[in-house]
C-alpha cells in the first residue's frame, strides 16, 4: 500500500481528475480508482491537501505479481507526475504489483483508506 497526496501551495483555487492517476514502470495501464465511476475533478483551494492511498497488490505471495523498480504518481493524467523507486516507498528492492486500485482523493488520509476498505 501506498499513501500518497497533493497540496496547492499557489494562491487560487485548482482542480486536479477526482483520482490521481499511478503507473507502473515497464507495465502498461494504471491503477483503478475506487470506487469506479465518472471522471471528473477535485477542488483545492489554496493550501488544501488531498489524499489517496494505493493498494499495488491484494496478496503479496500471488503467483503472477509483477515485481517493478518504480512507480509514478501524476495528480491529473495531463501531468507527467512524480517517479518514486521502490527503495524511495520503503518496499525494499521492488514494488509488487498485480490489480492495483487507488482510491478517490479525500479530504484525509484515513479517509482514503476508508474508501479501499483498509483500516
Amino acid at each position: 500500500m501506498v499513501r500518497v497526496s497533493v497540496t496547492q501551495h499557489g494562491g487560487r483555487t485548482c482542480t486536479v481528475d477526482r483520482a490521481p492517476t499511478v503507473t507502473f514502470e515497464n507495465l502498461d495501464g494504471s491503477a483503478l480508482p475506487m470506487p469506479r465511476g465518472t471522471t471528473g475533478r477535485y477542488r483545492l483551494d489554496p493550501g488544501d491537501t488531498a489524499y489517496a492511498t494505493v493498494r499495488t497488490i491484494a496478496d503479496p505471495a500471488d503467483p503472477e505479481a509483477r515485481r517493478v523498480d518504480a512507480l509514478a504518481v501524476a495528480a491529473d493524467p495531463s501531468h507527467w507526475g512524480r517517479a518514486f523507486t521502490a527503495a524511495e516507498l520503503g518496499a525494499g528492492d521492488a514494488i509488487r504489483v498485480w490489480e492495483p486500485v487507488t482510491s478517490r482523493w479525500q479530504p484525509s488520509a484515513a479517509a482514503a483508506d476508508r474508501a479501499l476498505g483498509i483500516g
